[in-house]
């Protein structure tokens, strides 16, 4: 949301983001157009021509303070994950039906939009940063081990990183533990320390560091459910010029639909994800092909582009 606040202010739309939330300081620019407010409440927000709700919560009060238009942006189908509650559920589902232009991150959720609830969604292409995520000056000298980058909560299914660790566990094994995993999440379970006490953890870590993070891996596992909205790890490694081997699941379709810089996998087929790491394990110039592949993709994902499709949106 702050990427999209930028892109705006940067085309010059004076735009506003209001969250209760404290200003986040890491986000390089957001003291210029973030606003701290105690509730989404109305008597809190200002009336605007466009207001665009995120989460489905949020999207009822972007309704009460639209003159013109009351957008909602769909960052994945949030109604269809098993682990919601029935009232919980019904809620997220209410949210699609109210009066609002839907605006989606990824062209399948243009037609989940459509098929269950018929309804025209515009796709807004992901922010990104091609500066901060690039190749790195020199790749790492191929020294037989294997630096493989996996990131999200453990036990959060829609990011598959479970079923994916536990699959590459027995590789890891075989190879006389010259895989390195490399973990990126905000936490980590007792559960997934017990299991691969081994891998190199990042917690927290603070989103102008993540490039180097990602940089210094041979390849990235996206190992994400179909529910998955985007996927941006796998964005911002092909902006790194990271391989990538993705579940085949439409975010990851839609992203890299000829499979010019990833190998797809069924998700949960623990030995097709782990055929594919050999391969790209044994085969540096594939490793190396299909990173650059993955970069002239990323580079197309710019803000600028971000926000000329949101004014459409607003405009149409």
């Amino acid at each position: 949301m702050l990427q999209h606040a930028r892109a705006l202010h940067r085309l010059g739309v004076e735009v506003t983001v209001h969250s209760p939330d404290p200003s986040p300081e890491w986000f390089e620019g957001a003291e210029v157009f973030y606003r701290q407010v105690s509730a989404l409440e109305d008597r809190l927000l200002p009336r605007v021509d466009v207001a665009v709700g995120t989460l489905a919560p949020t999207v009822a009060a972007a309704i009460r303070i639209a003159e013109r238009l009351a957008c909602h942006l769909c960052q994945g189908y949030e109604p269809a994950h098993e682990t919601l509650g029935t009232a919980e559920r019904e809620a997220m589902h209410a949210a699609y039906e109210l009066p609002t232009r839907k605006l989606v991150v990824s062209p399948h959720l243009v037609r989940t939009l459509r098929d269950r609830h018929g309804v025209a969604a515009r796709w807004i292409p992901q922010p990104f940063e091609p500066e901060l995520f690039r190749p790195p000056e020199h790749e790492r000298e191929d020294d037989g081990r294997l630096r493989v980058l996996v990131s999200g909560h453990w036990d959060l299914e829609v990011k598959g990183v479970a079923w994916c660790l536990r699959a590459l566990r027995p590789l890891f094994e075989r190879s006389g533990r010259r895989l390195d995993l490399v973990r990126l999440s905000l936490d980590a379970d007792a559960e997934e320390i017990a299991f691969w006490p081994e891998a190199e953890r990042h917690r927290h870590v603070p989103p102008a560091e993540v490039p180097a993070l990602i940089q210094g891996v041979d390849l990235c596992i996206g190992p994400s459910s179909p529910l998955e909205g985007f996927g941006l790890l796998a964005l911002e490694a092909m902006g790194c010029a990271r391989p990538c081997v993705l579940t085949d699941i439409p975010s990851h379709r839609d992203l890299d639909p000829e499979d010019r810089a990833s190998i797809k996998v069924p998700f949960g087929d623990g030995e097709a994800l782990c055929r594919s790491v050999e391969s790209l394990w044994r085969d540096r110039g594939l490793r190396l092909r299909l990173g650059v592949a993955g970069r002239a993709i990323a580079e197309t994902y710019t803000e600028r582009r971000t926000a000329e499709a949101l004014v459409r949106a607003f405009n149409e």
